[in-house]
């Protein structure tokens, strides 16, 4: 006698945007633990004034004291010492507020995404998520007024650009591996979504309406030099059609540095789009 199993239940949207709503409860439970966590006796790095949170200083106090609290002088490689991860965490902050992007609750590290070293034994390496409702309009752009089908705004209303910064680690070409979940608490939906490379992705929607050509070439040229200064290498980004309303959001996912695979922890949010 012989017996066929059973055909798996398939997996209805209800039940997907279940699973997605637990999946962001329990990467916001396990942010807020992390947080929570850091010993109450470490001392947070010193990072330059006006560019620390609260969050900021317990993560670095966290990441400070898994790694020791030598003083090292920084190295211009991607190993960082327990008190440059401190400096490091404040750096990849700051340009995800220059590009105009709002941290997340909760910073993230990788572990062994780095060669590790005495000061910094677990190869550790930090990075921060953020989330900007739309419209949005990536600072520094240049106006390009002889040139038709320029739009600004290079995300729209009722979308919600994310944005995801490593710091210390080497860039790589390939800029797959991040990714975004999301969930609309006023509309029921969510989803995923992929995060791409931060220069290519405001190119492509900011000279969307200009078609392929010499002209084209020069402009994407011009703007490529532009966001050099304010969208440097590793860093990623992700326009969601979201929809309006209360959103909550994790960014999370793999890069690569140095031939090392990095995991980056969840980085979770609530925007309001």
């Amino acid at each position: 006698m012989s017996f066929e199993e059973p055909d798996p239940m398939p997996i209805t949207p209800r039940a997907r945007r279940a699973s997605l709503r637990i999946g962001l409860a329990a990467a916001f439970s396990a942010a807020t633990i992390a947080v929570a966590a850091a010993p109450a006796g470490a001392a947070p790095a010193t990072v330059p004034a006006g560019q620390t949170t609260p969050i900021d200083s317990v993560a670095a106090a966290a990441l400070s004291a898994l790694t020791g609290n030598s003083t090292v002088t920084q190295q211009q490689t991607p190993t960082a010492s327990g008190q440059d991860i401190g400096a490091l965490l404040a750096q990849a902050n700051d340009t995800l507020r220059k590009l105009g992007i709002q941290p997340f609750l909760n910073p993230s590290v990788a572990f062994n995404c780095v060669a590790p070293t005495s000061t910094n034994p677990f190869g550790l390496a930090p990075a921060v998520g953020g989330a900007v409702a739309g419209p949005y309009s990536a600072p520094g752009l240049p106006a390009l007024p002889m040139i038709n089908g320029v739009d600004p705004n290079i995300v729209k209303s009722g979308e919600t650009l994310y944005g995801f910064v490593p710091a210390g680690i080497t860039p790589d070409a390939n800029t797959a591996g991040m990714q975004v979940a999301w969930f609309n608490i006023n509309s029921g939906k969510g989803g995923f979504a992929q995060m791409g490379d931060a220069a290519q992705t405001i190119i492509d929607r900011y000279l969307a309406g200009v078609p392929a050509g010499p002209i084209r070439d020069v402009a994407v040229a011009t703007v490529k030099t532009v966001l050099t200064t304010i969208a440097p290498a590793g860093t990623r980004l992700a326009p969601v059609a979201t929809g309006k309303g209360t959103v909550l959001s994790a960014v999370f996912g793999t890069v690569n540095s140095g031939g090392r695979s990095c995991f980056f922890l969840p980085m979770v949010g609530i925007t309001n789009a």
